[in-house]
C-alpha cells in the first residue's frame, strides 16, 4: 500500500510539473529563456520605446538627513519612448517625525534601455530632484515594458547637495517597482 501510495505521489508530482506536463509545447524554458506564461519576458529586441507611457512608481527603503528614517516614495513617471521622463513624486520619511513633500520635474529626467542579447531588458535611470537627482537601475522582464523592478545604484549615498523637496538626505536606498497605467505603450486608462 505504501508503493502504492509513493507511486500515486510521484505520478502527480510528475503530472503537476510544468515541464512534465505539456508545459514546454507551448514556451520552452532555457537558462536564456525568461518569463511566465503570461508571455513576459519574450526575449524581443529592446529599445527606448519599450518603456512609453505613464507609469505608478512605488519604491522603499531608508534615508539619513541627520537621523536614521524609512522612506517610501510614491508618483507618476511618463516615459516619452525616446530617453526622456518627466513625473511627480511623493516622499514621506519617518525620522523621529512624519514629513512629506512633493517632487514635480518637467524636465531633466532620463533613461536609457540598451538591447540585451538575451533576457530582460536591463535600464538606467536618473530622477531629477529639487536640486541633483537620484539614479536607478532598472529591469524590464518584458519588450512590452508593461513593468520594471528598480532599485538605487547610488550606493546608498547621494551626492553633495542634492535635495528632495526641503529635505537634503545624506545616504538613502530605495527599491521599488514601476507599473504601466493600463497596461498599454500610450498608457491611456483601460485596463489590463
Amino acid at each position: 500500500m505504501k508503493r502504492g501510495l509513493l507511486g500515486a505521489m510521484a505520478l502527480a508530482l510528475i503530472t503537476a510539473t510544468p515541464a512534465f506536463a505539456g508545459h514546454g509545447a507551448k514556451h520552452s524554458h532555457s537558462v536564456t529563456s525568461w518569463g511566465s506564461e503570461s508571455g513576459e519576458g519574450d526575449d524581443g529586441v529592446f529599445s527606448l520605446a519599450s518603456l512609453n507611457g505613464t507609469y505608478i512608481f512605488k519604491a522603499s527603503g531608508s534615508l539619513n538627513n541627520g537621523a536614521a528614517a524609512t522612506a517610501d516614495i510614491l508618483g507618476t513617471l511618463t516615459f516619452d519612448g525616446l530617453g526622456g521622463i518627466i513625473g511627480n513624486l511623493t516622499m514621506t520619511a519617518e525620522d523621529g517625525g512624519q514629513f512629506s513633500c512633493n517632487n514635480t520635474f518637467t524636465a531633466g529626467g532620463t533613461y536609457t534601455l540598451p538591447a540585451p542579447v538575451s533576457g530582460p531588458g536591463l535600464a538606467t535611470l536618473v530622477l531629477p530632484l529639487t536640486t541633483g537627482s537620484i539614479n536607478f537601475n532598472l529591469v524590464v522582464p518584458s519588450t512590452d515594458g508593461k513593468s520594471a523592478d528598480a532599485i538605487q545604484s547610488d550606493n546608498g549615498t547621494l551626492l553633495a547637495g542634492t535635495t528632495f523637496c526641503t529635505t537634503t538626505p545624506t545616504t538613502m536606498a530605495l527599491k521599488g517597482h514601476l507599473t504601466r497605467v493600463g497596461g498599454d505603450g500610450g498608457g491611456s486608462s483601460s485596463g489590463d
